[in-house]
Protein backbone atom coordinates (compact mmCIF):
# COMPACT_ATOMS: atom_id res chain seq x y z
CA UNK A 1 0.00 0.00 0.00
CA UNK A 2 1.75 3.27 -0.80
CA UNK A 3 -0.28 6.70 -1.96
CA UNK A 4 1.31 9.20 -4.54
CA UNK A 5 0.62 10.73 -7.76
CA UNK A 6 3.75 10.62 -9.35
CA UNK A 7 4.33 6.57 -11.56
CA UNK A 8 7.67 5.96 -11.14
CA UNK A 9 9.15 3.16 -12.58
CA UNK A 10 12.64 1.29 -11.27
CA UNK A 11 13.23 -2.03 -14.00
CA UNK A 12 15.36 -4.24 -12.23
CA UNK A 13 17.42 -6.60 -14.53
CA UNK A 14 17.00 -10.27 -14.26
CA UNK A 15 20.31 -10.90 -14.82
CA UNK A 16 22.32 -8.72 -12.86
CA UNK A 17 21.57 -4.92 -11.07
CA UNK A 18 22.72 -2.24 -13.59
CA UNK A 19 21.90 1.38 -14.05
CA UNK A 20 19.87 1.94 -11.21
CA UNK A 21 17.94 4.77 -12.53
CA UNK A 22 14.11 6.18 -11.86
CA UNK A 23 12.48 7.67 -15.15
CA UNK A 24 8.54 9.78 -14.45
CA UNK A 25 6.29 7.69 -16.56
CA UNK A 26 3.43 9.69 -15.86
CA UNK A 27 2.55 12.55 -13.43
CA UNK A 28 -1.25 13.61 -12.71
CA UNK A 29 -2.20 16.76 -12.48
CA UNK A 30 -4.23 16.30 -9.37
CA UNK A 31 -3.56 14.43 -6.71
CA UNK A 32 -4.07 10.71 -7.14
CA UNK A 33 -2.85 7.73 -4.44
CA UNK A 34 -1.80 5.33 -7.18
CA UNK A 35 -2.08 1.57 -4.67
CA UNK A 36 -0.91 -1.34 -7.01
CA UNK A 37 0.56 -2.15 -11.06
CA UNK A 38 0.16 -4.76 -13.02
CA UNK A 39 1.57 -5.20 -16.54
CA UNK A 40 -0.60 -6.45 -19.57
CA UNK A 41 0.74 -8.42 -22.48
CA UNK A 42 1.69 -5.66 -24.50
CA UNK A 43 3.66 -3.88 -22.18
CA UNK A 44 1.16 -1.36 -20.40
CA UNK A 45 0.56 -1.15 -17.35
CA UNK A 46 -2.82 -1.31 -15.15
CA UNK A 47 -3.21 1.04 -12.73
CA UNK A 48 -5.16 0.67 -9.65
CA UNK A 49 -6.16 3.93 -7.22
CA UNK A 50 -7.95 5.43 -4.14
CA UNK A 51 -9.33 8.03 -7.14
CA UNK A 52 -13.23 6.82 -6.56
CA UNK A 53 -12.13 3.15 -7.60
CA UNK A 54 -10.62 4.49 -11.10
CA UNK A 55 -8.36 1.90 -12.90
CA UNK A 56 -6.00 3.32 -15.20
CA UNK A 57 -3.58 2.23 -17.97
CA UNK A 58 -0.27 3.62 -19.07
CA UNK A 59 2.08 2.88 -21.81
CA UNK A 60 5.22 3.33 -20.50
CA UNK A 61 7.18 2.98 -24.18
CA UNK A 62 5.80 5.71 -25.87
CA UNK A 63 7.21 9.53 -25.49
CA UNK A 64 5.01 11.92 -23.27
CA UNK A 65 2.72 9.01 -22.01
CA UNK A 66 -0.51 9.88 -20.38
CA UNK A 67 -2.76 7.73 -18.25
CA UNK A 68 -6.10 6.42 -19.39
CA UNK A 69 -8.83 5.71 -17.77
CA UNK A 70 -10.18 1.96 -18.08
CA UNK A 71 -13.24 2.43 -15.76
CA UNK A 72 -14.95 3.04 -11.89
CA UNK A 73 -15.20 0.02 -10.54
CA UNK A 74 -19.10 -0.01 -9.38
CA UNK A 75 -19.52 0.14 -5.46
CA UNK A 76 -15.73 1.17 -4.68
CA UNK A 77 -13.86 4.00 -3.64
CA UNK A 78 -10.89 2.74 -3.46
CA UNK A 79 -8.52 -0.45 -5.67
CA UNK A 80 -6.26 -1.97 -3.90
CA UNK A 81 -4.41 -5.77 -5.55
CA UNK A 82 -4.04 -6.24 -8.81
CA UNK A 83 -2.99 -9.71 -9.79
CA UNK A 84 -3.20 -11.47 -14.05
CA UNK A 85 -5.66 -14.65 -14.03
CA UNK A 86 -5.40 -15.31 -17.40
CA UNK A 87 -3.97 -13.80 -20.94
CA UNK A 88 -5.25 -10.32 -20.61
CA UNK A 89 -7.99 -10.80 -17.49
CA UNK A 90 -7.11 -9.03 -13.98
CA UNK A 91 -7.98 -9.46 -10.57
CA UNK A 92 -8.43 -6.52 -8.60
CA UNK A 93 -9.72 -5.75 -5.23
CA UNK A 94 -11.93 -2.91 -4.08
CA UNK A 95 -14.14 -1.81 -1.66
CA UNK A 96 -15.26 1.50 -0.06
CA UNK A 97 -12.71 2.64 2.04
CA UNK A 98 -12.64 3.61 5.61
CA UNK A 99 -10.17 4.07 8.97
CA UNK A 100 -7.77 1.51 8.22
CA UNK A 101 -10.54 -0.62 7.30
CA UNK A 102 -13.23 -0.90 4.13
CA UNK A 103 -16.82 -1.70 3.76
CA UNK A 104 -18.44 -3.95 0.36
CA UNK A 105 -14.79 -5.62 0.15
CA UNK A 106 -14.99 -7.11 -3.82
CA UNK A 107 -13.10 -9.22 -6.04
CA UNK A 108 -13.45 -7.61 -9.37
CA UNK A 109 -12.23 -9.16 -12.77
CA UNK A 110 -11.32 -6.82 -15.44
CA UNK A 111 -10.92 -9.08 -18.73
CA UNK A 112 -9.20 -7.69 -22.44
CA UNK A 113 -9.28 -10.56 -24.14
CA UNK A 114 -12.04 -10.18 -26.59
CA UNK A 115 -12.07 -6.16 -26.49
CA UNK A 116 -8.25 -4.29 -25.51
CA UNK A 117 -9.90 -1.06 -24.83
CA UNK A 118 -13.22 -1.69 -23.57
CA UNK A 119 -12.82 -4.66 -21.09
CA UNK A 120 -15.31 -6.64 -19.64
CA UNK A 121 -16.30 -6.57 -16.24
CA UNK A 122 -17.77 -8.46 -13.05
CA UNK A 123 -17.94 -8.92 -9.50
CA UNK A 124 -16.99 -12.42 -8.97
CA UNK A 125 -17.01 -12.14 -5.02
CA UNK A 126 -17.89 -9.93 -1.98
CA UNK A 127 -16.74 -11.10 1.17
CA UNK A 128 -18.20 -9.24 3.95
CA UNK A 129 -15.78 -10.93 6.65
CA UNK A 130 -12.70 -8.86 5.01
CA UNK A 131 -11.94 -6.06 7.10
CA UNK A 132 -8.75 -4.70 5.18
CA UNK A 133 -7.91 -6.84 1.79
CA UNK A 134 -4.55 -5.62 0.12
CA UNK A 135 -2.41 -7.51 -1.98
CA UNK A 136 -3.48 -9.94 -3.71
CA UNK A 137 -1.24 -12.81 -6.20
CA UNK A 138 -2.76 -15.66 -8.15
CA UNK A 139 -2.01 -19.51 -7.73
CA UNK A 140 0.57 -20.33 -10.12
CA UNK A 141 -1.39 -23.92 -10.44
CA UNK A 142 -4.51 -22.18 -10.62
CA UNK A 143 -4.58 -18.99 -11.80
CA UNK A 144 -8.02 -18.27 -11.42
CA UNK A 145 -8.03 -18.81 -7.90
CA UNK A 146 -6.11 -15.63 -5.95
CA UNK A 147 -4.97 -15.17 -2.65
CA UNK A 148 -5.68 -11.89 -0.78
CA UNK A 149 -3.96 -10.95 2.33
CA UNK A 150 -6.46 -9.40 5.04
CA UNK A 151 -4.10 -6.92 7.06
CA UNK A 152 -6.80 -6.18 9.75
CA UNK A 153 -7.58 -10.00 10.31
CA UNK A 154 -4.19 -11.52 10.00
CA UNK A 155 -6.11 -13.80 7.44
CA UNK A 156 -5.36 -14.80 3.53
CA UNK A 157 -8.75 -15.87 1.64
CA UNK A 158 -8.83 -17.63 -1.27
CA UNK A 159 -11.15 -16.55 -3.62
CA UNK A 160 -12.06 -18.77 -6.78
CA UNK A 161 -13.29 -16.13 -9.62
CA UNK A 162 -15.00 -18.71 -11.13
CA UNK A 163 -17.28 -19.48 -8.99
CA UNK A 164 -17.66 -16.62 -6.50
CA UNK A 165 -15.82 -18.94 -3.28
CA UNK A 166 -14.05 -17.12 -0.70
CA UNK A 167 -12.82 -18.64 2.39
CA UNK A 168 -9.99 -18.20 4.84
CA UNK A 169 -7.39 -20.17 3.54
CA UNK A 170 -5.41 -19.52 6.63
CA UNK A 171 -4.56 -17.30 9.25
CA UNK A 172 -0.99 -16.85 11.54
CA UNK A 173 -0.05 -13.93 14.72
CA UNK A 174 2.91 -12.91 11.89
CA UNK A 175 -0.06 -11.81 9.15
CA UNK A 176 -1.73 -9.46 11.81
CA UNK A 177 -0.09 -5.72 13.53
CA UNK A 178 0.73 -6.00 17.11
CA UNK A 179 -2.11 -4.53 19.03
CA UNK A 180 -0.33 -1.54 20.05
CA UNK A 181 0.78 -0.52 16.02
CA UNK A 182 0.56 2.60 15.33
CA UNK A 183 -0.02 2.04 11.91
CA UNK A 184 -2.37 -1.09 12.17
CA UNK A 185 -1.16 -2.65 8.68
CA UNK A 186 -0.24 -6.58 9.15
CA UNK A 187 0.56 -8.47 5.93
CA UNK A 188 0.84 -5.96 2.90
CA UNK A 189 2.58 -7.43 -0.07
CA UNK A 190 1.84 -10.90 -1.75
CA UNK A 191 3.86 -12.66 -4.26
CA UNK A 192 3.98 -16.08 -5.18
CA UNK A 193 7.52 -17.88 -5.59
CA UNK A 194 8.67 -21.60 -5.66
CA UNK A 195 6.46 -22.89 -3.52
CA UNK A 196 6.16 -20.22 -1.20
CA UNK A 197 3.45 -17.07 -0.49
CA UNK A 198 5.96 -14.24 0.41
CA UNK A 199 4.78 -11.09 2.15
CA UNK A 200 5.21 -8.10 3.86
CA UNK A 201 4.01 -7.07 7.31
CA UNK A 202 4.23 -3.10 7.86
CA UNK A 203 3.93 -2.70 10.74
CA UNK A 204 5.38 -5.70 12.16
CA UNK A 205 8.47 -4.48 10.26
CA UNK A 206 9.66 -7.54 8.25
CA UNK A 207 10.01 -9.48 4.95
CA UNK A 208 9.00 -13.20 4.77
CA UNK A 209 7.11 -16.06 3.39
CA UNK A 210 5.59 -19.66 4.31
CA UNK A 211 4.90 -22.87 2.38
CA UNK A 212 1.85 -23.48 0.48
CA UNK A 213 0.74 -26.65 -1.61
CA UNK A 214 -1.20 -25.69 -5.10
CA UNK A 215 -4.15 -25.62 -3.41
CA UNK A 216 -3.05 -22.17 -1.62
CA UNK A 217 -3.14 -24.49 2.14
CA UNK A 218 -0.33 -23.50 4.43
CA UNK A 219 1.96 -26.78 4.78
CA UNK A 220 4.69 -24.88 6.89
CA UNK A 221 5.16 -22.45 9.33
CA UNK A 222 5.89 -18.92 8.22
CA UNK A 223 9.60 -17.89 7.56
CA UNK A 224 10.93 -14.61 8.74
CA UNK A 225 13.74 -13.47 6.15
CA UNK A 226 14.07 -9.96 6.97
CA UNK A 227 13.33 -7.61 9.59
CA UNK A 228 13.88 -3.91 8.67
CA UNK A 229 16.93 -1.61 9.26
CA UNK A 230 16.40 1.96 10.79
CA UNK A 231 12.13 0.99 11.08
CA UNK A 232 11.83 4.73 12.33
CA UNK A 233 12.31 6.04 8.90
CA UNK A 234 10.94 3.00 6.87
CA UNK A 235 8.65 0.56 6.06
CA UNK A 236 8.25 -2.19 3.40
CA UNK A 237 5.25 -1.78 1.01
CA UNK A 238 4.72 -4.42 -2.58
CA UNK A 239 8.17 -6.20 -4.06
CA UNK A 240 9.21 -8.02 -6.81
CA UNK A 241 10.86 -11.95 -6.23
CA UNK A 242 13.50 -12.94 -8.67
CA UNK A 243 14.28 -16.46 -7.23
CA UNK A 244 16.30 -17.65 -9.76
CA UNK A 245 19.18 -14.84 -8.78
CA UNK A 246 17.47 -15.52 -4.68
CA UNK A 247 17.11 -11.77 -4.14
CA UNK A 248 13.74 -9.59 -4.16
CA UNK A 249 13.44 -5.87 -4.26
CA UNK A 250 11.51 -3.78 -1.80
CA UNK A 251 9.30 -0.65 -1.86
CA UNK A 252 10.12 0.73 0.85
CA UNK A 253 8.14 4.27 1.11
CA UNK A 254 8.80 7.30 1.34
CA UNK A 255 11.71 7.56 -1.45
CA UNK A 256 13.94 3.93 -1.37
CA UNK A 257 14.11 0.97 -3.08
CA UNK A 258 15.82 -2.28 -0.59
CA UNK A 259 17.73 -4.97 -2.23
CA UNK A 260 17.07 -8.14 0.26
CA UNK A 261 18.59 -11.32 -0.09
CA UNK A 262 16.42 -14.24 0.59
CA UNK A 263 19.03 -15.43 3.05
CA UNK A 264 18.33 -11.79 4.41
CA UNK A 265 20.97 -9.41 3.45
CA UNK A 266 19.70 -6.15 3.07
CA UNK A 267 20.37 -2.87 1.06
CA UNK A 268 19.39 0.47 -0.03
CA UNK A 269 19.94 0.40 -3.86
CA UNK A 270 18.18 3.04 -4.63
CA UNK A 271 17.01 6.27 -3.12
CA UNK A 272 16.94 7.02 0.44
CA UNK A 273 18.26 10.34 0.88
CA UNK A 274 21.85 11.46 2.57
CA UNK A 275 23.67 10.02 -0.16
CA UNK A 276 21.25 8.12 -2.42
CA UNK A 277 19.31 9.55 -5.53
CA UNK A 278 16.22 10.47 -3.77
CA UNK A 279 12.66 9.74 -5.19
CA UNK A 280 9.33 11.22 -4.80
CA UNK A 281 7.72 8.13 -3.53
CA UNK A 282 7.85 4.36 -3.69
CA UNK A 283 5.44 1.50 -3.90
CA UNK A 284 5.70 -1.17 -6.92
CA UNK A 285 8.39 -2.72 -8.70
CA UNK A 286 8.78 -4.56 -11.73
CA UNK A 287 11.03 -6.85 -13.46
CA UNK A 288 12.56 -5.61 -16.94
CA UNK A 289 11.55 -9.46 -18.50
CA UNK A 290 7.72 -8.44 -17.61
CA UNK A 291 7.71 -5.19 -19.95
CA UNK A 292 8.70 -7.03 -23.01
CA UNK A 293 6.38 -10.52 -22.47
Amino acid sequence: MRFLSTLALLAIATDRVVALETTELFHFSTSVAIENTALRPDGSLLLSTFDQGRLYTLNPSVPNAEAELVAALPGATALCGIAAIDTNKFAIIGGVRGNYSYTNETIYTVDFGTNPTNPTIEVVSRIPDAIMLNGLAALPAYPHVVMAGDARLGAVFRVDTDTGIAEIAFKDPLLTAPSNASTPIGVNGLKMAGGYMYFTNTAREIFARVPIDGFGRKTGEIEVIAALNNAELYNWDDFVVLEDLNVAYLAQPDNAVAQVSLDGVQNIIVGGGDDHTTLAGVFEIGRVDDLSA
